[in-house]
C-alpha cells in the first residue's frame, strides 16, 4: 500500500508537470499568435500611413498654373505657361521649360533667356526679373517657390 501511495503521488506529480508544460506551450502559442497579429496590424498600419503620406506628398506637389513672359530687346513679348508643381523653384521650372540653361538655373544668375543673350560688359544689357505687378523681385529665381497663379517675367534691360 505504501508503494501504491508513492506511485500515485509520483503519477500525480507527473500529470501536474505535464499539464503545466502543456499550458505553457498553449500560452506560448497564444502569445506568439498575439504577437504575430500585433505585428501584422502594425505592418498594416505602417503601410496605411505610408500610403497616406504618399497621397499627402502628391497633393502637396500638385500641379500649378504659372505664367512666364519674356520681353525682348525690341519690346516684343512671348508668354509661356510653365509646367510646375507647388513649391518648385522658378529656376527649375524655367530650366525644365528650356527657357534658361540648367547651369544658369543652378547658379541663379541668368544671362541667356529663350536663346537671347544679354551682355552687361558689352552694352550694359541684362535680364530683369519682375513679378506679376511689374515690380523687380527682391528674390532670385532659385529662391522663388512657385504657387498657383504666379506670374513672372524676364525683361531685357539696357542700363540701370
Amino acid at each position: 500500500m505504501k508503494n501504491t501511495k508513492i506511485l500515485s503521488l509520483a503519477l500525480a506529480a507527473a500529470l501536474a508537470v505535464g499539464m503545466l508544460s502543456g499550458c505553457g506551450t498553449a500560452a506560448s502559442s497564444a502569445a506568439a499568435s498575439s504577437a504575430a497579429a500585433s505585428s501584422a496590424a502594425a505592418s498594416s498600419s505602417a503601410a496605411s500611413s505610408a500610403a497616406s503620406s504618399a497621397a499627402g506628398s502628391a497633393a502637396s506637389a500638385a500641379a500649378v498654373k504659372v505664367t512666364f513672359t519674356v520681353v525682348g530687346a525690341d519690346g516684343a513679348s512671348k508668354e509661356y505657361a510653365l509646367d510646375a508643381v507647388e513649391g518648385e523653384t522658378l529656376a527649375d521650372a524655367l530650366s525644365a521649360a528650356g527657357l534658361i540653361s540648367a547651369d544658369e538655373a543652378a547658379a541663379g544668375f541668368v544671362t541667356t533667356v529663350d536663346g537671347v543673350a544679354a551682355d552687361y560688359n558689352k552694352d550694359q544689357s541684362w535680364w530683369k526679373l519682375v513679378d506679376g505687378k511689374g515690380e523687380m523681385t527682391a528674390n532670385g529665381i532659385g529662391d522663388i517657390q512657385l504657387k498657383e497663379g504666379d506670374s513672372y517675367s524676364f525683361v531685357y534691360t539696357i542700363g540701370a
